[in-house]
């Protein structure tokens, strides 16, 4: 009998991974995780600087809700369209920092470049559960596709999306904090398979998912995918009940008060409405009048019936609108849209809803971005299923089950309304990890030196292909921007400054918002009238000064001190406006404000 017990003891330590020295602590893979860091880094760093001005128009709405955490109005970071939890990190800086206009954007894209290192160390976390529990490292085999392979191939999908697809650090938006947390979850979800520090774990993931909802909204909805897949990768009813209990309570008890005071803000149960108005928007066609994707603005019919509150129409032919909003932000119809958009209603039509599904797919092939990450994906089950031992390739790709069911499931909620690569570029990461095993990991009865090589080249391969695209993309910047460089806007405000218009002031403006709302931040001036961009035309083209002067008048009465022009008057108008600095842009100040 204690022979018996001796022989079962040696084959169970027999059995240990931790009997084998790991790749994943060896030199190789930690000179290629630095290598692929480094680089990454790199790449970061210039888009930081080479795009420290830009800020995109998404962005003036985070920066005015963090202007909120200074002001200590708690209540105004709950906004049904704008997630809380990036102005929240954005206002904690600047509190410290105390940016000018000028040095706004350079503040916020080091507050990227952080986010991108957090971004980073997430994907290295997913990567190594990627490897240990879905790869080479979970079967220990000396024929397998090296390590390193499977790390290039990782950091090439994370550098390709990232810089791609997220556009980041350049872009002034959650979506690269949102890709951070996605894979942190799924990160966490492999770790269950193992069963190790379970209740630890499963802690980590509720906090993880109620933190990524205040993020994005999105997340909200995907973190009970999260929930009902770590249930499988548990594997045991009896044994996840407990833990998947604890990581319940905690993602409710952490996401309640934002979902509670959402539900107070719009007057109905929501944990956000930016599903439903952009699906009223892109699917129904509301409001499809002077402003595509919101019924702020309307032609000539008058606005629609349902819509609470309308913009008010100060003058006809050209429309000139009123935009004032009870609450003092930059823009207010891009900022409150659920207030502009009171009153809509989401309708389903399935024909309306085929057709969106159809455009949607028109351009996740058709957009490069998405084509070439879509190419990787069918190319990869193509060369899965050519080998002959593609039963045993399928069967491994099926480990990967929850991240293709995760991301099918999270791309298929895009679909239904709109698609961009921002928004799904960690879910084709994810499907691109989960192909991996079934492509990189050899049959190990099979796997022959020219396998390998042909694998190690493939890699080789498309590692240059992605810093080729990478550095085409950083290259293809600045532009669009009227040839004034990246710090137009900035310095628009400033001459706006310099010329009368305090920061505080109300002004109206004669031509595009999203331009508009950009150098109105830098100013610190709220925008609270506007001729939009397609009636600019129709202003100038006025033969009289009289009938200027009437809506001269009206947007006096709305309180604004100012009107700014985008584009150069025409000579019958120029001496009425004064030049802002060497740009395109010019100032005319209202009644008796009027200065030189």
């Amino acid at each position: 009998m204690l022979e018996q017990l001796q022989v079962e003891e040696i084959e169970f330590s027999q059995d240990q991974p931790q009997s084998t020295p790991s790749a994943l602590e060896d030199r190789t893979y930690k000179r290629v995780r630095l290598v692929c860091w480094l680089v990454c880094i790199a790449f970061a760093l210039i888009e930081a600087w080479s795009q420290r001005m830009f800020i995109n128009e998404d962005g003036i709405s985070y920066l005015d809700m963090s202007d909120y955490l200074l002001r200590h109005n708690w209540h105004l970071l709950v906004n049904p369209i704008w997630s809380p939890l990036y102005p929240i990190l954005i206002g904690i800086v600047t509190w410290f920092a105390r940016p000018t206009g000028l040095a706004e954007g350079p503040v916020v894209h080091v507050i990227n470049f952080v986010i991108f290192l957090g971004a980073l160390a997430s994907f290295e976390f997913l990567l190594r559960q990627v490897i240990s529990v879905l790869g080479p490292e979970s079967e220990r085999s000396k024929t397998s596709i090296p390590v390193w392979a499977w790390q290039l191939l990782g950091y090439s999908f994370f550098a390709w999306s990232t810089f791609g697809m997220l556009w980041a650090p350049r872009m002034v938006t959650p979506d690269l904090l949102v890709t951070a947390f996605v894979f942190l979850d799924c990160g966490l979800l492999l770790s269950l398979r193992s069963g190790n520090k379970l209740l630890r774990t499963c802690l980590l993931l509720g906090v993880a998912l109620g933190l990524g909802y205040y993020a994005k909204a999105i997340l909200f909805p995907l973190a009970f995918v999260f929930i009902f897949l770590a249930l499988f990768m548990i594997g045991n009813l009896r044994k996840s009940l407990l833990p998947l209990a604890l990581t319940s309570l905690i993602f409710i008890g952490i996401s309640a008060p934002l979902l509670i005071a959402m539900s107070k803000r719009v007057g109905h149960p929501s944990y956000s409405e930016v599903g439903n108005l952009n699906y009223a928007w892109h699917v129904n066609h509301a409001g499809a009048g002077k402003l595509a994707g919101g019924p702020f603005f309307y032609s000539e019919s008058g606005p629609p019936a349902y819509l609470k509150h309308p913009a008010t129409l100060l003058h006809a032919h050209p429309d000139a609108f009123e935009i004032r909003e009870p609450i003092a932000y930059t823009y207010a119809p891009r900022q409150d849209m659920e207030y502009w958009s009171a009153g809509t209603r989401v309708v389903f039509n399935w024909r309306n809803q085929m057709h969106a599904i159809f455009d949607n797919l028109k351009l996740l092939f058709v957009d490069s971005h998405n084509a070439l990450m879509i190419f990787l994906i069918i190319a990869g089950f193509a060369f899965a299923l050519a080998r002959p031992d593609r039963g045993l390739r399928l069967r491994k790709m099926l480990h990967s089950l929850p991240f293709f069911v995760l991301s099918l499931i999270a791309i298929s909620l895009y679909m239904l309304i709109a698609v961009e690569p921002r928004y799904i570029a960690p879910f084709l990461v994810l499907i691109l990890l989960g192909m991996l095993p079934g492509v990189l990991v050899a049959n190990t009865k099979q796997a022959t030196k020219r396998t390998v090589l042909t694998m190690n080249f493939i890699s080789a391969a498309l590692v240059i292909f992605t810093a080729m695209f990478v550095g085409y993309h950083l290259a293809g910047f600045p532009r669009g921007f009227h040839g004034d460089g990246l710090d137009v806007y900035a310095r628009v405000g400033t001459y706006l400054n310099t010329a009368g218009v305090n920061p505080g002031d109300e002004i109206a403006i004669i031509g595009d918002s999203s331009d508009g709302d950009r150098w109105a931040r830098a100013a610190r001036v709220r925008i609270v009238a506007q001729i939009l961009r397609e009636d600019v035309k129709d202003f100038w083209a006025i033969p009289d000064a009289t009938t200027r002067g009437g809506i001269y008048d009206a947007f006096a009465r709305t309180g604004a001190r100012a009107v700014i022009a985008e584009d150069t008057p025409p000579p019958s108008a120029l001496a009425e406006w004064q030049q802002l600095g060497n740009s395109h842009y010019y100032v005319h100040f209202l009644n008796s404000s009027e200065r030189n």
